[in-house]
């Protein structure tokens, strides 16, 4: 891959980030116009969710799609983006490279995991207990029990074989918010770098910002 293309990989992970700055305060920005809509149904660990997906690809494209996600016993088994599955991979590190992605992989990880390095990875960890409920506008619910999860990776090199390689490359501000009580993924922003994505983008890459939309 040429330093040319390396750059564009990287760039896309700063444009991603703004955008993923921008839409978060943007759903946050008028609560009270929301309060009525229905807290997050307590889930039993099987169960399937369906996002309104923002997705961010290199280059700068930017579509909404429908991603679904299908869970049995608290473990991720299928998971879909407009009808397309992506293969379960897509999730896990080095593809899912903020760490995200292994917490939707395995709900029981997100209420283990604590402030911590991880290992070997680089990237540092931080959960915290919100105390008010979260409601964001572009969701249907209200997440009453948050548990916040950030994440920051630094990378001088990270090359995926066969997908692309990223240089030099910060990526801060990757989140999951997870309603404790219902137990369901509340709203996530997810960077991977997987073929799968070549179906909805032009590369490998996407940026996808999930906000809750049904759970059955």
């Amino acid at each position: 891959m040429s330093g040319r293309a390396l750059f564009t990989i990287t760039a896309a992970l700063v444009i991603a980030a703004l955008m993923a700055s921008a839409v978060w305060l943007a759903a946050g920005a008028y609560p009270h116009a929301y309060m009525r809509k229905p807290s997050v149904p307590v889930a039993n660990g099987t169960f399937t969710t369906v996002y309104e997906a923002k997705v961010l690809c290199k280059g700068g494209k930017k579509f909404t799609a429908e991603l679904t996600l299908k869970y049995h016993n608290g473990k991720l088994i299928e998971a879909t983006l407009n009808g397309r599955e992506i293969p379960l991979a897509a999730f896990k590190y080095p593809h899912s490279f903020t760490y995200i992605g292994e917490l939707l992989l395995d709900l029981d990880k997100v209420e283990k995991v604590g402030n911590k390095t991880v290992r070997p990875l680089g990237g540092i960890v931080h959960k915290r207990h919100d105390t008010k409920p979260v409601n964001f506008a572009d969701s249907s619910f209200v997440a009453r029990s948050p548990l916040v999860v950030e994440t920051s990776f630094n990378y001088s090199r990270l090359a995926i074989k066969g997908h692309g390689e990223l240089i030099n490359a910060t990526i801060n501000g990757a989140m999951l918010i997870f309603d404790a009580e219902a137990r369901v993924p509340y709203f996530f922003m997810l960077d991977t770098l997987h073929a799968s994505m070549r179906e909805f983008c032009t590369g490998a890459f996407a940026h996808i910002v999930a906000f809750l939309k049904e759970v059955k």
